[in-house]
C-alpha cells in the first residue's frame, strides 16, 4: 500500500530481516514496543524503508475516536459562536478543547495575554471623582 513512499521497496524485507536479528540478541526489557520508540531507535541510514514506515505508523490513527472528537469538537464551537470569532481564535478553542486534560497555568495566559494587549486604563476618575 505504501510502496510509493519508500525509498527502495524492495529491500525492506531484507531490512526488517536485519532489524529483527538486532534485537533478537537484546533482552525484551529494551527492546522497543512502540512505534514511537522503534522510531527513535532505528537510524534513517541503515534502515530508510523501516524509518519511512514506522513514521507512517506513528502518524496512523489506531481509531477514529480521535479524529471524530475533534470533528464534533469543532462543530460544538462553530454553531455556538460561528458569528462571532476569527480561524485562529475557534482554532485555538478547538484545540483547548480537544486537548481539556493538558494542564493550563491561567497566570501565565494572563501575563501573555497582558503583554500581547497592553491597556492603560484611566483610573483618576476612580480615585478622584469631579
Amino acid at each position: 500500500m505504501y510502496a510509493e513512499d519508500l525509498p527502495s521497496p524492495e529491500l525492506v524485507d531484507q531490512e526488517v530481516t536485519r532489524w529483527k536479528l538486532k534485537y533478537d540478541r537484546e533482552p525484551e526489557s529494551q527492546r522497543p514496543n512502540t512505534p514511537a520508540s522503534s522510531l527513535k531507535e532505528c537510524d534513517r541510514d541503515m534502515y530508510p524503508n523501516l524509518h519511512v514506515l514506522l513514521r507512517l505508523a506513528c502518524t496512523l490513527p489506531v481509531t477514529s475516536c480521535e479524529c471524530e472528537r475533534s470533528a464534533s469538537a469543532l462543530r460544538r464551537l462553530n454553531n455556538y459562536m460561528w458569528a462571532s470569532m476569527g480561524k485562529d481564535r475557534l482554532s485555538s478553542l478547538a484545540l483547548l478543547h480537544i486537548h481539556y486534560r493538558k494542564h493550563v497555568d491561567l497566570d501565565s495566559v494572563v501575563d501573555v495575554f497582558a503583554k500581547k494587549h497592553a491597556r492603560r486604563m484611566e483610573l483618576d476618575c476612580l480615585f478622584y471623582p469631579d
